[in-house]
């Protein structure tokens, strides 16, 4: 029971992730622009920023691909793109919300909800359910 509850919740998660790439993230006062994962901005340097929701969207697409198939090295795999997909939020989360002085960078309720988002994920594919789990 428990892991059926497991197993739709990191479905659920992974929807509500690629989802939460869309919803504002950060938003920097110094040059007035907010920012989320998909807004691709860019600046007189030649620099695009906001690119950071493109490979979390891909990563979960496949995690959710993998979530559903019932196979052994799916589940394996799975767990390494989850722990992947982890480390890559906690890196965009450190990278959005630095700033050099206080009160420069105003966070959003979506740059947080991809670390925990991305950790639900991250124990749906520690406990799988499926033909290749051991329960």
């Amino acid at each position: 029971m428990l892991l059926k509850l497991i197993y739709y919740t990191g479905i659920i998660a992974c929807l509500a992730l690629i989802g939460n790439c869309f919803m504002p993230w950060v938003h920097y006062n110094n040059i007035n622009v907010t920012f989320s994962g998909m807004n691709v901005t860019k600046f007189a340097a030649g620099n695009y920023y906001g690119k950071a929701g493109i490979p979390i969207s891909i990563m979960t697409g496949i995690i959710l691909l993998f979530i559903l198939i019932p196979a052994l090295w799916a589940k394996r795999v799975n767990l390494f793109l989850a722990a992947l997909l982890f480390a890559y939020c906690i890196r965009t989360y450190i990278v959005f919300t630095s700033a050099l002085f206080e009160g420069e960078v105003e966070k959003y309720s979506g740059i947080y909800l991809i670390v925990v988002l991305s950790f639900i994920i991250l124990l749906a594919s520690v406990f799988p359910k499926g033909r290749g789990s051991k329960v």
